[in-house]
């Protein structure tokens, strides 16, 4: 084999080389050689980490595939899936495209089901991580930002949680609605307005 060939460079490690020399790269770099040897505590709770990433990891691709089936419209129509008791009930496209979801797509009620137990999940664990963190004083400097993070990941999880229970249209995302109007109509003073501004009306 001749010496040209063996000397001669693949694409990725001429792009790799040319990231690296720009100021970018450099800083790149250097951030990634501080990560590496950076101490990372070898503890069981460190598992909490590794379900809250399962997790939405989970709900992010379940999420995209019941995205294609989902009909977001409250427009009424007659149901004529394959679950038999609600035969010529009037109801909304959204339950509608749900139930076709669970009964009519081949997998769709296994998806689904992942998709609403990491959503049950997802919350628990951060909750575990949290608790964790706190009662062994991880929050204090340098790991603040990541118990600001960890905190903003809780609230994002239970608006999303309650905002996924809403889509289906059913009992469950009707209780979910009449329970944030509750809650928004005890804030004083101002609780009666919001509520109006959201729900449109009483």
């Amino acid at each position: 084999m001749p010496v040209e060939q063996r000397q001669r460079r693949s694409v990725s490690d001429r792009v790799a080389a040319y990231v690296g020399a720009t100021k970018w790269g450099g800083r790149a770099s250097r951030v990634s050689d501080e990560l590496h040897h950076r101490p990372v505590p070898n503890h069981w709770t460190n598992l909490f980490g590794v379900v809250t990433v399962a997790c939405v990891v989970v709900l992010f691709v379940t999420g995209i595939v019941l995205m294609f089936f989902y009909t977001p419209s409250n427009e009424v129509v007659r149901y004529e899936g394959s679950y038999a008791p609600l035969h010529g009930a009037e109801v909304s496209k959204a339950f509608a495209s749900t139930m076709g979801v669970s009964f009519d797509v081949p997998g769709g009620l296994i998806v689904r089901q992942a998709h609403h137990w990491a959503a049950l999940l997802l919350p628990a664990v951060v909750i575990l991580q949290m608790l964790s963190i706190f009662f062994t004083g991880g929050f204090r400097r340098p790991r603040r930002g990541a118990w600001v993070v960890l905190f903003l990941v809780f609230v994002s999880a239970l608006a999303a949680g309650w905002s996924g229970y809403a889509l289906p249209d059913d009992m469950l995302s009707g209780t979910g609605l009449r329970i944030v109007q509750g809650i928004v109509l005890g804030i004083p003073f101002i609780g009666t307005d919001i509520s109006f501004l959201l729900f449109g009306g009483e």
